[in-house]
């Protein structure tokens, strides 16, 4: 599969215009569509791992879900692993795993430079 093919299908699957591969200005898109885009462009190719900061912030529900199931069906024809950092717990169930910031947070005492 051609890279534009793999885009065009991707874009397709995310629910966004046909046109939007004409060279379009990021600008003149809606936030979600944004993250949709991005989200493509990151699964082009086949890589091993896809980092992604907050993908669906942008996204109603049923978009969110849409996007969730392309991305894992991708992972999952590509042998890809997602690492994802969101602060949407609802999110949760979609992973092997979770970790999350308070389970790994260390409290260190910072030395009060004027006592010295």
């Amino acid at each position: 599969e051609t890279a534009e093919a793999a885009a065009a299908r991707l874009l397709s699957a995310l629910g966004l215009p046909e046109n939007i591969q004409t060279g379009q200005p990021a600008s003149l898109l809606s936030s979600g569509q944004q993250q949709r885009v991005a989200a493509a462009r990151a699964l082009i190719g086949d890589p091993e791992l896809v980092i992604a900061d907050e993908p669906t912030s942008a996204l109603d529900g049923e978009s969110q879900k849409a996007f969730l199931d392309l991305v894992f069906k991708q992972l999952d024809r590509s042998g890809s692993s997602l690492l994802m950092v969101s602060h949407d717990e609802r999110l949760a169930g979609w992973f092997d795993r979770v970790v999350r910031l308070t389970d790994i947070q260390r409290h260190e005492e910072i030395p009060d430079a004027a006592a010295s």
